[in-house]
């Protein structure tokens, strides 16, 4: 293991401060079994919070609900974001840190089940959308009823009428910068497809800038609270008014594909979780606290274990 990650470890610092802000951000943890907001701080245990409820007569803790709860080697978490960061796949971190591959894959995706809360709940004023074509990937199942690719882009786009061999990440970027990205498995965006990514997302008299895709103006004839603009792909910027461009979401798309490239083939099964990641990361980039941040985020966020519980029943169990 690297002499920072072993001093990390040492220290946990970042985490012991996380915990105190968390502590002090919020008088009191509403009760995450009864949802009582009548709940009372009853000291520490092990450096952790813990509280009382009267309202069910419970006792939990403030990791209770988060992706941290019940790990028993939290002292490697800070060395585990760390890691991430740098983006270095499941198998990696494992060797790098000491842990079994399997409890790498199960950390990754508690941290992951803390992200869909902060994506962007409504899209406002100019917002450029497209989207982005990725190939199925089927990595890690068992049983798959083709032949194994070589590469990843050695597919056929289209197999027969119904079977589907693409994902469409639909992108939407407003002008500050806030990123939207939903997985979408079908072969050809559908206006239904569109309708169902940004239901109830789209404020009044937002500006949509696509395209000329037939299913976006299809869309956007059918939104009359928004404005569409649209496009030529090719020209990617508006002859006529500059200000008129998918600059962004095109930049978008390239980093998408950059920040996949390391794990050597994202399973589609759990796409949507690696694309949260990536709007996450992007929006605390500039954070000269990154660490501590991230980790401040998975203690506020007191429904992730029950969202991690549900992706386990359909997660693929790795025998190492």
């Amino acid at each position: 293991m690297g002499e920072l990650l072993i001093e990390q470890e040492l220290q946990g610092k970042v985490l012991h401060e996380a915990q105190e802000t968390v502590t002090r951000k919020r008088k009191s943890k509403p009760c995450p079994h009864c949802s009582s907001a009548e709940v009372y701080k009853r000291g520490k245990q092990r450096g952790v919070q813990m509280y009382h409820c009267n309202g069910c007569n419970r006792w939990y803790s403030e990791t209770t609900g988060t992706p941290l709860y019940d790990i028993k080697l939290k002292h490697k978490w800070q060395s585990y974001l760390n890691c991430m960061e740098q983006g270095m796949p499941i198998k990696k971190i494992a060797k790098e840190l000491g842990i079994s591959i399997q409890t790498s894959f199960d950390w990754r995706h508690k941290i992951f089940s803390s992200l869909p809360g902060f994506t962007p709940s409504e899209l406002s004023n100019e917002v450029e959308c497209d989207e982005l074509e990725l190939a199925l990937s089927l990595k890690g199942s068992r049983n798959i009823d083709r032949k194994p690719r070589k590469r990843g882009t050695d597919f056929n786009r289209n197999i027969g009428k119904d079977k589907i061999t693409t994902v469409q990440v639909v992108t939407a970027v407003q002008r500050n910068g806030d990123k939207f990205l939903t997985a979408v498995e079908t072969k050809r965006l559908s206006k239904e497809d569109i309708e169902k990514v940004f239901d109830g997302k789209l404020a009044d008299n937002t500006i949509l800038i696509t395209d000329r895709h037939p299913s976006f103006k299809a869309f956007a004839k059918d939104s009359p609270v928004i404005k569409h603009k649209a496009l030529l792909a090719k020209d990617r910027v508006d002859k006529k008014d500059k200000s008129i461009h998918l600059q962004r979401v095109n930049n978008t798309h390239k980093q998408v594909r950059d920040f996949l490239s390391p794990f050597n083939g994202v399973s589609s099964k759990y796409l949507q979780n690696y694309l949260n990641w990536y709007a996450y990361i992007d929006k605390i980039r500039n954070s000269k606290t990154m660490i501590k941040q991230w980790l401040i985020t998975i203690l506020l966020t007191d429904q992730a274990y029950g969202l991690y519980e549900l992706f386990k029943q359909n997660a693929v169990i790795i025998r190492t």
